[in-house]
């Protein structure tokens, strides 16, 4: 028997109203982008040393302090061992520091390491000289993570920059004990060696400014 409107039913013929069965994910290729699983951190040791490595701040401390170190150990040695050379730098100190006052003055006077100006003297030491403060700044400046191009840079022209501030210190001195002798000890002991410490930093300020820059720094 047919339907009213003539089609048989043939109920092996699959229902026309039935929906299809979801289409399933296709598995990942290796192309596929996955987010790769974050690695342990290392906390031993020899992990923080490495990562503060990685850090330039933390870099240059761990390498400044060191080189300080040996600064503090080797210009004693040097002393020792290369007196002459000392010898020498503090007579030369000695004799810049009357050129320059005999171009004003006529009584300014030399006698080896001793300079006197109107019956004051002072004597130039190994202290006077800035050795110890160009060893500290080249430290500094070695320590410092960029080239060593800029490193050999920073410490040819830096040093005689801080020389030449050294010896603008001395005639500072020379000049106030001879107006204002009262005023020696406090500038020479306490106000001369604080403006040491800025001649330093300002020296090696100038040449990150200058001559290293953002862009050179080693990350």
């Amino acid at each position: 028997m047919s339907s009213e409107d003539g089609a048989p039913d043939d109920p092996s013929q699959p229902d026309s109203t039935s929906h299809s069965a979801p289409a399933s994910t296709p598995p990942a290729t290796e192309g596929d982008a996955r987010p790769a699983a974050a690695s342990p951190q290392d906390t031993s040791l020899v992990g923080r040393v490495k990562a503060a490595w990685a850090n330039p701040a933390y870099r240059f401390v761990m390498l400044f302090l060191p080189y300080l170190g040996l600064v503090s150990i080797g210009y004693p040695a040097m002393l020792r061992y290369w007196g002459g050379f000392v010898q020498a730098f503090i007579n030369g100190t000695a004799w810049i520091e009357w050129a320059v006052f005999d171009l004003f003055t006529d009584k300014i006077s030399m006698h080896e390491k001793m300079v006197t100006y109107g019956g004051f003297t002072v004597t130039i030491v190994d202290e006077c000289t800035g050795l110890y403060e160009m060893l500290i700044y080249s430290a500094a400046v070695l320590a410092f993570p960029t080239s060593w191009k800029n490193k050999v840079l920073g410490v040819l022209l830096g040093n005689p920059l801080i020389y030449f501030f050294n010896v603008v210190r001395i005639g500072m001195l020379i000049w106030v004990g001879h107006f204002q002798r009262d005023w020696f000890d406090f500038m020479h002991v306490y106000f001369m060696q604080a403006t040491m410490i800025v001649m330093i930093t300002g020296v090696w300020l100038l040449w990150i400014t200058r001559v290293v820059r953002d862009r050179d720094i080693v990350r």
